[in-house]
């Protein structure tokens, strides 16, 4: 009688057991899901994409416009993962709990910008309301804050507007209006053209911009041997985009807003490619809360 317990007990472990790695394996088999906006220090990530390297890799991107679309598709379990500064995460740091940095990207030195219709000896000295373009809760907002502080601007009358960049490229701006736009490429281009000349930017503002990928710590462990292959494939792509820009380009031009192969090439001077931050960068990064632990 115990040796047919026995056997049905064994039974059981066996069915359960095969029945609990088929589930972990199917989870494994789900792609990983990474949402990234049109940056340009992002497009090695859409060069892979384009390649069919992440889908080999278990990857698959969201295309989003706007920054603070990332953590709203977070918290509600529709992406894994985003590509994005770290005052993203500061800014909606509560509602991603258990996110750190898996890989740095990028340090912004140029690339994101503050635009305006006049100059800023203008902008120190008129009385009138000021309309502001960007995304709040984004490190445009916080870029914006260096800007007045840095230019004495903090009692100016600021009508405030949140709209993505996608609405801002397109802005109509009124007889009189004075505006001030925070953006960054490929939407930079576009205002440039239309007249709303770029004021200050990331290079000469006191302020330290990271671009990196974000995950769970949850992710980071499951599938650390995954992140480990991807940021192989990343620093792989962006030496060849380093080698020979032109045919990456071509291969990402549609992710870019229609932004020429001139201003693509522009735009990457606004960015310090950052493999692997120095102690300086970690620590300024820890002082603002961040957990660098899971840095690959």
């Amino acid at each position: 009688m115990r040796t047919i317990i026995t056997f049905f007990i064994m039974i059981n472990i066996f069915f359960f057991t095969g029945c609990d790695r088929a589930t972990k394996s199917e989870t494994d088999k789900k792609p990983i899901k990474i949402a990234v906006n049109p940056w340009v220090g992002y497009t090695p990530l859409m060069y892979l994409n384009e390649k069919g390297t992440l889908k080999k890799l278990g990857f698959e991107l969201v295309f989003v416009s706007s920054l603070g679309e990332n953590a709203n598709l977070l918290s509600n379990h529709l992406v894994d993962g985003f590509a994005a500064t770290q005052y993203e995460y500061i800014n909606y740091k509560d509602e991603l709990d258990g996110i750190v940095p898996l890989f740095t990207i990028d340090r912004s030195d140029g690339a994101d910008k503050i635009h305006a219709n006049v100059s800023i000896d203008t902008l120190q000295k008129t009385d009138r309301p000021i309309d502001v373009y960007f995304e709040f809760g984004s490190v445009n907002e916080d870029i914006f804050n260096t800007f007045i502080q840095t230019y004495h601007l903090e009692k100016k009358k600021f009508k405030f507007h949140h709209d993505p960049q996608s609405v801002v490229a397109s802005l109509n701006l009124k007889k009189g209006q004075i505006v001030i736009v925070v953006s960054y490429e490929p939407y930079s281009s576009i205002l440039e053209s239309r007249g709303i000349k770029e004021v200050a930017s990331s290079h000469n503002l006191d302020i330290l911009i990271i671009d990196a990928l974000f995950s769970s710590v949850e992710k980071a462990t499951k599938a650390r041997h995954r992140f480990i292959e991807l940021k192989k494939a990343f620093w792989e792509a962006q030496a060849l985009l380093k080698r020979d820009p032109k045919p990456f380009y071509q291969v990402i031009r549609n992710y870019l807003e229609n932004q020429s192969y001139e201003d693509f090439l522009k735009s990457l001077e606004g960015i310090q490619w950052l493999k692997e931050p120095d102690e300086k960068i970690r620590q300024r990064l820890k002082q603002q809360g961040i957990d660098t632990a899971y840095l690959l």
